[in-house]
């Protein structure tokens, strides 16, 4: 009988690894599939299996053939996050080659083991563990397969699948199963395009929720001006009805629910010692109005207080209570906004903690409350209005969100519950650039040109973080790389900040510029859009989607002028170019003006981001190469010769 039984598990092996073998054949995938992909997933399957309102199983087994580099950087490796509520149970993977043979199996020593975070600044009970076979150690392609399962005890979090996030990947199958007790409610929606679950019974009445990709090709061609990907690639979002963790229950049916159940759950942890208390009275006690008792706090707070990244708890949810960051000096983002929403209600200001999901150009699903956010911020309420307050950072200006939390959804908590709010929306008269430059030139067309440039709104963010951020050598190189001038000499800069009612920064620069015009025989060709920012025009000008020039890039005004010191023996032999262009995304204008020697240029450009139809994308092509066109103007000069 031993005999009989070695000999059929023996060839149950045997044909298992034939099977695999057949299965995972790079031949097998389709020429369809292969085009221009750096990976295609064979097969993808993700099951979610809830045991009750506190507990499920999560299962997951990816299969992933590897045609390049780049495919390899994408999915070579398995990372699994796991904490005090999330234990994981198993852990394998399997290495093909191209003809689907086994090559290698997953060995513990494949497989390491570190904090979530790693650094001196995070304070966290989470850790991942890395599964890797080595990079670049196989020929390509080869096929690798993970598998992981865990169990979960944070009932707050569902899996959300978007089996297509990587746009140069290939999905031959792709699987998303949930699996409840008999009738147990849960809520789901799916987005872009995912075809319509599937509903099943399984053994003991249970019920099976299926969701199937199959045949996905990447696009043949790039997108330049690509929808975010959560409104475009297929979606499917699944959050929990009832749940329980640790000691607490909640409710995710409605953001008002999701709001309730965050407050509950940091009710009381606002109290602060009494000489915090005796301190912020004497910070606001020259204050004039609410709006600068706000502004003095929240500078006081940053002047106090340091970030930690700390995750500990609740799945992290859980703040560190205001005593503790009034005497230790530091926390993570819910710790000191909590903080200081408490500090503000001692000076008699309503504010509330709000949740939000953080990230430049990040975005949310406000039609489906769940558990869609990463960050916490504070709110003040200040004559009928709202201050908001990023309270991890020592140096943002208050009231300036900025592309990380800035013209998006967050949700304000309050004992009622929560409410979905939008945070200030920056447009593109906030977001400006006004710069005034000089240029002396000399016979050969050399320049010396001295810049003066104001920044505001999202235009000052990346100047104001290398200003704060790096040394005087890291902001002349910085500087040197953002100036699109050809063999130029930095001799001097400046970078100034303001932090009056919106953040500014100005900067001044002196440049020595070799072929600052263009000398060609007796002629002098001059470019009246010396410093101005250009445009890109993409390879093609057909679209069947919609397109999207995020916010954060398109939405601004800038406002150039440039003055040329001409040489004396100089005179002007063509016209003086003026254009004027209007469209739906935004204005052009520019003219210039010769007084004397000196020739004054003047161009300014409001850009409109933001969702446009496909209909519009020539207008859009049309546009871009009218701007191009009036930026490659010149004004020719010639040698008065006697």
């Amino acid at each position: 009988m031993r005999f009989l039984f070695s000999i059929l598990f023996l060839v149950c092996t045997i044909l298992c690894q034939v099977q695999a073998q057949d299965e995972f054949d790079v031949t097998k995938i389709s020429p369809e599939l292969n085009a221009g992909a750096n990976a295609v997933v064979r097969l993808d399957e993700d099951f979610f299996e809830i045991i009750s309102k506190a507990e499920a199983r999560h299962k997951k087994r990816t299969v992933v053939t590897i045609l390049n580099e780049k495919g390899e950087n994408e999915y070579g490796q398995l990372l699994v996050g796991y904490d005090k509520f999330t234990k994981i149970t198993d852990i394998s993977g399997i290495l093909y080659d191209a003809g689907g043979k086994v090559q290698k199996k997953l060995k513990n020593a494949d497989i390491t083991d570190y904090g979530y975070g790693g650094g001196g600044d995070n304070i966290t009970d989470a850790r991942v563990k890395l599964a890797d076979f080595g990079k670049k150690s196989y020929a390509y392609p080869y096929t690798i397969e993970f598998n992981y399962e865990t169990k979960e005890k944070n009932m707050m979090f569902y899996p959300r699948w978007m089996p297509l996030s990587d746009e140069k990947t290939a999905v031959e199958r792709a699987q998303f199963t949930i699996k409840t007790p008999a009738d147990f409610k849960f809520r789901y929606k799916e987005y872009n395009g995912v075809n319509p679950v599937m509903k099943t019974k399984g053994e003991g009445g249970s019920d099976i929720y299926t969701w199937v990709v199959r045949n996905q090709p990447v696009s043949k061609t790039t997108d330049f001006y690509p929808l975010p990907v959560i409104d475009y690639l297929p979606l499917v979002m699944a959050a929990p009805s009832d749940f329980e963790v640790q000691d607490y229950q909640g409710n995710f049916n409605t953001w008002a629910d999701f709001g309730k159940f965050y407050h509950t759950l940091n009710a009381g942890r606002d109290v602060l010692p009494p000489a915090t208390v005796t301190e912020i009275k004497s910070v606001i006690k020259d204050a004039k109005t609410d709006r600068e008792k706000v502004e003095k706090l929240y500078k006081w707070m940053q002047t106090r207080s340091r970030y930690v990244s700390i995750q500990l708890g609740i799945g992290g949810w859980q703040t560190i209570d205001a005593m503790t960051v009034a005497s230790k000096g530091y926390g993570d983002c819910k710790a000191l906004s909590n903080f200081t929403v408490a500090a503000l209600r001692q000076a008699g200001i309503p504010a509330y903690v709000a949740l939000i999901k953080a990230g430049s150009e990040a975005m949310m699903k406000p039609d489906f409350p769940s558990s869609q956010f990463n960050h916490v911020i504070a709110c003040a309420v200040v004559a009928k209005d709202t201050m908001w307050l990023e309270c991890t950072s020592q140096t943002t200006t208050p009231n300036f969100m900025g592309t990380f939390t800035g013209s998006r959804y967050a949700l304000l908590v309050t004992p009622e519950g929560g409410k979905l709010v939008q945070t200030p929306v920056y447009k593109s008269h906030q977001n400006t650039r006004k710069s005034r430059a000089n240029v002396n030139l000399d016979q050969g067309g050399n320049g010396q040109v001295e810049v003066h440039t104001l920044y505001a709104g999202l235009q000052q963010e990346s100047r104001n973080s290398v200003f704060h951020n790096g040394n005087k050598e890291e902001q002349k190189k910085w500087l040197m790389n953002q100036i699109n001038l050809p063999s130029l000499d930095l001799q001097r800069f400046e970078l100034l900040e303001g932090r009056e009612a919106e953040p500014t920064i100005t900067e001044k620069l002196s440049l020595n510029v070799r072929n600052c015009a263009t000398k060609t025989g007796s002629r002098l060709f001059i470019k009246p859009t010396l410093l101005s920012r250009g445009f890109e025009l993409p390879a093609t000008s057909e679209r069947t989607t919609d397109f999207y020039l995020p916010g954060s890039v398109y939405d601004f005004t800038d406002s150039d002028t440039v003055s040329y010191v001409i040489p004396a023996n100089y005179k002007l032999e063509t016209t003086l170019p003026s254009f004027q262009i209007n469209s739906v995304f935004g204005t052009y204008e520019s003219k210039t003006i010769l007084e004397n020697n000196k020739l004054l240029c003047s161009r300014k450009v409001v850009m409109n981001g933001g969702r446009y139809n496909a209909k519009d994308f020539p207008a859009w092509i049309d546009f871009l190469k009218k701007v191009r066109k009036a930026d490659r103007a010149q004004v020719v000069f010639v040698e008065n010769k006697p």
